[in-house]
């Protein structure tokens, strides 16, 4: 069974880091940035690892990468703006 302990945070972090590197590279310029994909999938992923370690779930850090991709998703898809300048109808 996993403990939390420092390790187990470190593991936790990594994994958030790699997955919203990953989600940046694939998502390129649509995104929120690179800093915002790695500090919320960081976040992400620390807070369903802590709380999948505190239930005592079986494998804790697959359910952190989980959570981080679907927290990122969240993150990306309610962040996006409108690039285009709305057209003022003029007549």
């Amino acid at each position: 069974m996993e403990e939390l302990n420092l390790v187990t945070l470190y593991w936790l972090v990594s994994i958030g880091l790699l997955v919203g590197y990953v989600l940046d590279l694939v998502m390129g310029h649509r995104g929120i940035g690179m800093i915002p994909n790695l500090a919320f999938g960081a976040l992400g992923s620390v807070i369903v690892g802590v709380i999948m370690i505190v239930l005592g779930v079986f494998a804790p850090l697959i359910y952190a990468a989980l959570g981080s991709i679907v927290f990122l998703f969240l993150v990306n898809i309610f962040s996006f703006e409108d690039k285009e300048p709305a057209e003022h109808g003029h007549a």
